[in-house]
């Protein structure tokens, strides 16, 4: 028996922390974590319900030169160059 998926939607927002010393720039240190809360709260503000969308920390994205980088599924859109 397979149930429904519970979301409708999952923002996989990239949160990897390289390090202060790594050979490439890190989503984390531009602020990223900082703004997954944002995203989460302005969800709850808008009033979105419960099981429309999850905000999920994701691993490197490989999008690091482009600044902060999220994806949206099931639609497979991609966010880049966000800001904090």
């Amino acid at each position: 028996m397979s149930e429904e998926p519970r979301y409708q939607a999952h923002l996989f927002l990239c949160t990897n922390d390289r390090g202060p010393n790594g050979k490439r720039p890190s989503c984390a240190h531009r602020r990223s974590p900082e703004l997954r809360d944002a995203v989460k709260e302005a969800c709850a503000a808008k009033g979105f319900p419960k099981g429309a969308v999850r905000i999920n920390n994701a691993g490197c994205l490989d999008q690091c030169e482009r600044g902060i980088a999220a994806v949206l599924y099931p639609s497979g859109k991609w966010f880049l160059d966000l800001q904090a």
